[in-house]
């Protein structure tokens, strides 16, 4: 660092030199340092490497997570809150990072996914993270993965759900997708949706979507959907009092097929069917 002697005092750049008075009075002139990295520096320099493959593993994801959030995309249009993309981004890179058979950077989502741990890193994602499933729901449902079929026993409407104020009736609907999550192609069938009224009686209810025709990955969604009534229309509340949750995850021929289980906590969905 120089210092500037001069009848009067300098402040400011000249090309690469920068003018500088202290909080003393004094002057001093020094080069400006280098900022920044040229995009071939970022490439070739290994002390780069361990950001370079967080950006590919990441990417990869984020690609991935655009084809999670359409596998129900009916259910996600009408309950999701603004951090759903980005909560899906993280979940899948979660996934992926139980991929321990490649070195970080060469990791992928289809190898953490055929993990027991990355499967049940998807179970109970809500899509409304304001309106957890848990929350909503106040009774122990039940999923059997042999018809596909979801049941609630001595279902009472307005005991056994959180009504938001202006509800009226619910809307209650599942969705089945085979995922082949390697090629990015999925098929869902959706149930026949079940309209109650909130003053409706008690009684059994039973939910089934169509059987799958794939062997990939089986995802079920749950939606709860509030509505209030419009003259001769009912009418959904804002996406932010509704939940969507996926509620089981099943892989053909490689688990057994449960019987009839109560889907209390994620984990026990995927315990219960257990390895051929």
């Amino acid at each position: 660092m120089a210092k500037v002697t001069a009848p009067f005092l300098i402040k400011g750049t000249i090309d690469d030199i920068n003018f500088v008075v202290t909080a003393d009075g004094k002057n001093y002139a020094r080069m400006r340092g280098k900022t920044g990295i040229t995009a071939e520096e970022f490439k070739n320099n290994p002390i780069f490497d361990r950001i370079r493959n967080q950006g590919i593993e990441f990417g990869q994801c984020v690609k991935k997570a655009a084809v999670f959030r359409q596998l129900a995309e009916r259910f996600n249009s009408l309950a999701k809150d603004g951090s759903v993309a980005g909560r899906t981004n993280k979940l899948l890179l979660e996934i992926l990072q139980e991929d321990a058979t490649n070195p970080q950077g060469k990791r992928t989502l289809t190898e953490g996914l055929k993990t027991s741990e990355g499967r049940e890193c998807l179970l109970l994602f809500e899509s409304n993270k304001l309106r957890p499933l848990r929350k909503v729901l106040k009774i122990k449902e039940r999923y059997n993965t042999e018809n596909q079929t979801l049941t609630f026993n001595n279902f009472f409407a307005k005991e056994n759900l959180d009504w938001p104020e202006e509800a009226t009736h619910v809307h209650l609907e599942t969705a089945t997708t085979n995922w082949d999550f390697e090629n990015d192609t999925f098929q869902t069938f959706y149930s026949t949706a079940l309209i109650l009224n909130k003053e409706a009686e008690k009684q059994t209810i039973k939910i089934t979507t169509e059987k799958l025709l794939g062997n990939q990955l089986h995802l079920t969604f749950l939606f709860i959907g509030f509505l209030k009534q419009n003259r001769k229309k009912q009418i959904f509340l804002h996406r932010k009092y509704n939940t969507a949750t996926v509620i089981a995850s099943y892989t053909p021929n490689t688990e057994k097929r449960s019987l009839d289980f109560p889907c209390l906590r994620g984990r026990e969905i995927l315990m219960i069917s257990s390895k051929v």
